[in-house]
């Protein structure tokens, strides 16, 4: 093994030492050991260093590097790594020798820090002494950051307006001044606390005596929707929505359904919006709403799904039998995206019938009597209808119809006449004195040869006139009826009716002609006799006279 080799081992040993310790009382102190400098700033790490004064060595020689990378085991200077060109300088002291020590100073500055020039620094010094390069770890670690402005709700919450700080993890010296600022204008000077209204717009922050700014934080812009895949959406397929924004903090996305109302139903919080099985019913209004603490803007993008027909119907203006000579119109509907195209049919031929959404036949026959049916069809599929049977009627058998159809409602209005005439009269015969409780038994309807007789009987001896000016009676028919515990009248004079015999007479009509009275003598007779009859007649239930007339 050669002396160069030994030493190249012997310094990864030295770099693989964890602590702040020399060896053989070679030594290396940092101070601080962590960093934290914000972006743009300058920064000083410093270090002590010792080693043994050895007289036989005099003068000392001592070089010194700062390093974050090694090449080929061995450290690579600063001032020669390309991402710190032009910004990194060394500032080492003088070395003193005091009894049997030696020590030195070395100072690295960094300026116009980058967040990428976060790291662990190491330094290395050697000596014209025998084994005297030595580095010692952990080194000092930096930590570059930038200003932040945090936004946040204030206490107590207020929706309606966010608080902003202007933060940083490296803590400030003392309580300097803050400025801010409102789309890039300065907005005022003073705390690290800001609140202002969710009215939009882009807030920054700077530390007064620092060369630096924060990034802005803002309101999101209006999103941007994309629909994947892009082109014709086909039922069934799977489609998905993506929606972004330009917004600090990030925003957080939510997705709506509008309907026709203009009424939003949440349909997803996050995104993507994913449509597996998409259907003719995802059609319509989508609005995306990007928001963050400082404000929400919103985006709307139209979904079109479209299929083929289905639900295709027919039907015929007019309805029912279609009379010789006249025209029908069959017309087809079908639910289709895009709008179907039609063609008609007629069972048991090839042939298309017609093509439209409406068919005409005009001056029909028998011969077009049958099944008709449309087929709808569009780039995405065809339906068919069902049938739709026409019917042919002869003009002949239409007028038998119509003249049928008369005849039986005039025959009903009759009867119905009829019956309510009859009801009446059955009514008018009770309201009378009929006793509808007595039961009619039929006798034989006795004929009188002797009209005079039946008179003399029926009327009282004050009223009779002299033999031969008494009427003519003439009876258009008489009925018998049995009424169990009556007895017949004891008025009528002559009465021959056996005391055992419990029949009475009633009288339907009688008429009385008086041929020799004299005309004004007659009329006061007649009227005297006609209402002497009725009041005898209305006080004797057991004869009933239905009319009664002297002429």
């Amino acid at each position: 093994m050669s002396l160069r080799s030994a030493a190249r081992g012997f310094l990864a040993f030295l770099l693989s030492v964890p602590a702040l310790q020399g060896i053989d009382e070679w030594t290396v102190t940092y101070s601080p050991s962590n960093v934290c400098a914000l972006r743009k700033s300058t920064v000083d790490l410093s270090c002590t260093y010792e080693y043994p004064d050895n007289v036989q060595y005099h003068p000392n020689t001592v070089y010194t590097l700062w390093f974050t990378k090694v090449s080929n085991s061995q450290p690579v200077d600063l001032r020669g790594d390309a991402d710190y060109t032009g910004r990194v300088g060394y500032s080492c002291g003088e070395v003193r020798c005091t009894g049997s020590r030696c020590h030195g100073t070395c100072t690295l500055r960094i300026k116009e820090l980058r967040e990428s020039d976060s790291a662990v620094y190491k330094f290395r010094f050697t000596t014209n002494q025998p084994r005297g390069e030595y580095t010692v770890d952990p080194g000092v670690t930096l930590s570059v950051t930038d200003l932040q402005v945090k936004v946040s709700f204030p206490d107590p919450p207020d929706p309606t307006r966010a608080e902003l700080e202007c933060h940083s993890r490296c803590g400030l010296a003392g309580d300097p001044p803050y400025i801010w600022y409102r789309n890039e204008q300065n907005l005022r000077h003073g705390e690290k606390n800001l609140v202002q209204p969710r009215s939009g717009g882009s807030y920054s922050c700077a530390v007064e005596g620092h060369n630096l700014t924060s990034p802005f934080v803002y309101a999101p812009k209006t999103p941007s929707v994309t629909v994947s895949p892009s082109g014709e959406i086909e039922e069934g397929s799977s489609v998905t929505l993506n929606c972004s924004s330009d917004a600090k903090p990030a925003a957080n996305y939510t997705w709506f359904k509008v309907n026709i109302d203009n009424f939003s139903r949440d349909m997803n919080h996050g995104q993507p919006l994913v449509f597996g099985h998409i259907l003719s019913t995802d059609s319509g209004q989508y609005r995306c709403d990007a928001q963050n603490k400082l404000g929400k803007e919103s985006v709307s993008i139209s979904i079109n799904v479209q299929y083929g027909p289905k639900h295709t119907s027919v039907y015929s203006s007019p309805t029912g039998g279609i009379e010789e000579g006249s025209s029908v119109t069959l017309s087809c509907s079908s639910d289709a995206n895009p709008a179907a195209e039609y063609i008609w049919f007629k069972e048991h031929e090839d042939s298309v019938e017609e093509s439209g959404q409406n068919y005409t036949i005009t001056n029909i026959t028998s011969e077009h009597e049958g099944n008709y049916y449309c087929q709808a069809h569009n780039a995405f599929g065809r339906h068919n209808s069902s049938f739709l049977f026409i019917k042919v009627t002869s003009s002949s058998l239409t007028a038998m119809v119509a003249v049928s159809t008369i005849v039986m409602l005039l025959a009903t209005i009759l009867l119905l006449v009829f019956l309510w005439m009859r009801k009446r009269a059955a009514r008018k015969a009770c309201g009378q004195g009929g006793r509808p409780d007595t039961v009619e038994e039929p006798l034989p309807v006795p004929v009188y040869e002797n009209a005079s007789a039946l008179t003399n009987q029926m009327v009282p001896t004050a009223l009779r006139e002299p033999t031969e000016e008494h009427d003519d009676l003439h009876y258009a028919s008489i009925h018998t009826s049995r009424s169990k515990n009556q007895e017949v009248p004891r008025w009528l004079p002559g009465s021959r009716v056996q005391s055992d015999q419990t029949d009475a007479l009633f009288y339907s009509v009688v008429n009385v002609k008086r041929p020799n009275a004299v005309p004004g003598e007659r009329e006061k007779t007649e009227a005297t006799e006609t209402s002497v009859l009725y009041s005898t007649v209305k006080n004797n239930p057991e004869i009933e006279v239905a009319a009664a007339g002297f002429k």
